[in-house]
């Protein structure tokens, strides 16, 4: 009653592996190099683009800055508050969907637990060096953003079924979003 030893892996269980084509290899090339700017540019806005000790305040309770910016009258705050609630969703869709990229296989949850976890490290960094307001809203708003990427990801890839063709589509995206993104992540830099 030993343990026996597995049968040897028959060919037709093992996973045929082709060499990635020089269309695939760019493709990936040009996710990854977009991907590297939007990590940039994020770092850039949500850590360096305040002045170390120009703002510090902590805000743990949920909805309070949204429901602030709903119920105030006042003209600028509502540009303010479109700015913040609409550019922190904005600003973490492309998270949403480059995370479900690389790691498709993962559970959707775990993609999520990677935005969120992006967004309170980026709110602790701010908290901790006074480069901007720690707000739990902003983790909620960052997290709408990454489930709308996720989601996004997620109804390519049922539309395309094909990986090759996703890899295709998410190359194609991210090089026509980039333009756009620099465009928003310019209009959210001068509302600050």
């Amino acid at each position: 009653m030993g343990v026996q030893p597995k049968p040897a892996a028959v060919a037709d269980d093992v996973p045929s592996r082709r060499p990635a084509t020089k269309r695939a290899k760019a493709e990936t090339v040009a996710i990854v190099a977009v991907f590297a700017l939007y990590a940039a540019f994020l770092l850039r806005l949500l850590l360096f683009s305040r002045a170390p000790g120009s703002e510090r305040s902590i805000n743990l309770i949920p909805f309070a800055s949204i429901a602030e910016y709903a119920f105030s009258h006042s003209p600028g705050t509502a540009r303010v508050a479109f700015a913040n609630v609409v550019g922190n969703i904005l600003i973490f869709i492309p998270l949403g969907a480059y995370a479900s990229w690389l790691r498709h296989r993962a559970a959707a949850w775990l993609t999520m637990l990677t935005v969120a976890s992006v967004s309170v490290a980026v709110e602790i960094i701010q908290g901790v060096f006074a480069v901007g307001a720690s707000d739990i809203d902003d983790v909620i708003l960052n997290s709408v953003g990454g489930l709308i990427g996720m989601l996004v990801f997620r109804l390519l890839s049922a539309i395309l079924r094909k990986p090759s063709r996703v890899r295709t589509a998410m190359a194609g995206l991210s090089l026509l979003s980039m333009p756009v993104w620099c465009y928003f992540l310019f209009i959210i830099r001068l509302h600050m």
